[in-house]
């Protein structure tokens, strides 16, 4: 088997396993199981794993592996695999970080009961008999905001803790506690 061979199977390889899991969600649930935190470390909020180890960050390495081993074929050997290692691990390590930061920060609200049942504070002023923004206080979950006006049409201070008493048009509507 020649290398170009190997090469090839590597970006077809890559690219069947990614078109696999974005047609079936079945897969994709799969390639979100195989991901794993090893030698990763905080900065904020942002979670930085410096070893990418995740079903799709791996599919995008033998991909851009395979793809730059072939653009190089006319390079010695060993140049041409620690270039495409090393594309391979900036590619691996981008994907991991983004889709492990986007992952964290989506919304955990499942349902319009789950998301009238947290604690909300005002976080823009509502004005009398007119629209203003609520976000959730409880920091330990995902933060939700909405835009909302109150229930009674009076004018509502930033920090003061409101209910949702309903959602209306995408419209939170929201009484003092």
């Amino acid at each position: 088997m020649d290398a170009q061979t190997i090469y090839i199977t590597c970006i077809i390889g890559g690219i069947l396993l990614l078109l696999i899991s974005i047609v079936f969600s079945a897969v994709g649930d799969f390639f979100d199981f195989a991901a794993f935190d090893l030698f990763s470390f905080d900065i904020g909020d942002f979670d930085v794993d410096i070893l990418p180890v995740s079903m799709k960050s791996l599919c995008l390495a033998a991909t851009v592996f395979g793809s730059v081993s072939m653009m190089l074929i006319a390079q010695p050997s060993g140049l041409r695999h620690v270039i495409a290692g090393v594309c391979a691990y900036i590619g691996a390590f981008i994907v991991q970080n983004i889709t492990g930061f986007l992952k964290n920060h989506q919304s955990e609200a499942e349902s319009i009961e789950s998301i009238c049942s947290r604690s909300y504070v005002v976080n823009v002023s509502i004005p009398e008999q007119g629209y203003g923004s609520v976000a959730s206080s409880d920091r330990e979950r995902s933060v939700i905001t909405m835009t909302a006006k109150s229930m009674d049409g009076s004018a509502i201070t930033v920090g003061t803790k409101v209910n949702i008493v309903q959602i209306t048009d995408h419209v939170a509507i929201v009484m003092k506690i």
